[in-house]
Order: structure tokens, then sequence, then C-alpha cells
């Protein structure tokens, strides 16, 4: 069942990932998450998740959670 994706923005700091490229992006097997340019913060292109973790896994400070 699909579930929502939440990005708190306030947490998320790109440059606690390697060389400011955000772990959670290249984590996600869905790509609903990009990046413009390292040390940008990540944008959101689907809030749909499927659920599977990946992305939220990958995030050192906990800036996504699903609802």
């Amino acid at each position: 069942m699909p579930r929502t994706l939440l990005l708190n923005y306030n947490k998320c700091r790109p440059e606690d990932c390697d060389n400011g490229i955000c772990r959670a992006v290249q984590a996600c097997p869905l790509d609903l998450l990009g990046q413009e340019e390292p040390y940008d913060k990540p944008m959101m292109y689907s809030p749909v998740c499927k659920g599977c973790m990946e992305g939220i896994r990958a995030c050192p400070n906990g800036a996504l959670d699903i609802d």
C-alpha cells in the first residue's frame, strides 16, 4: 500500500552526507528525491512511497519519515 514520504527540512543537512551528496537520494529505489547540486537540500519529486525504508535508513539525520 502506498505511503506518504515526509521530508523535514529542519533536520536535513546535506553537509553531513559524503561530499554533500544526499544519501537518501542515492538510496531511494523509486527516485522520489532529487538533488540539483552537492550540498543542496533534496527536492521531493513525489510523496508516494512504497515503504521500503531505504531512503529513511540512509539519512544520517532522520530527516525522512513515512506517514
